[in-house]
């Protein structure tokens, strides 16, 4: 089992630059990592994961990873005073991935679902769906 630490993550500017999720705890068998480099905690992106064992219902391990990047409102100062408002959250952007994994299953058929994931995220179809809503056509 590892530890959790601090996971440092690219973002997806044309000069990628590392963002650092630290650890924020382990509840319920979730483990939580936040970016709190803007300062403002309404604002955090969120990472959280979790890994189920089989039960006697269901004989497969769930790994549910979750990311949450929130955008604030833009706010400015428009009381009379001059005093700009407490930030808003305006929306979430979230990305949910599941793998639900037989306890059957091999070491190399698990390895070659995570690898086609996660060259799945990099394909063009892919990027173009998140980027610019572009669907696929026939």
């Amino acid at each position: 089992m590892a530890a959790i630490a601090t996971l440092a993550l690219p973002d997806g500017a044309s000069t990628p630059v590392n963002h650092n999720f630290d650890p924020v705890n382990i509840t319920a068998g979730v483990a939580k990592w936040a970016d709190r480099s803007s300062g403002i905690a309404l604002g955090f992106p969120v990472l959280t994961m979790s890994l189920r064992e089989p039960t006697k219902a269901s004989r497969v391990y769930r790994l549910q990873v979750k990311v949450v990047t929130p955008v604030l409102e833009v706010t400015s100062p428009s009381t009379s005073s001059g005093i700009q408002p407490a930030p808003t959250k305006a929306y979430d952007l979230i990305a949910n991935i599941e793998y639900v994994m037989p306890e059957r299953s091999t070491m190399q058929q698990r390895k070659d679902l995570a690898a086609y994931v996660k060259n799945l995220l990099n394909t063009n179809m892919i990027q173009n769906a998140v980027n610019t809503f572009e669907s696929v056509y026939g």
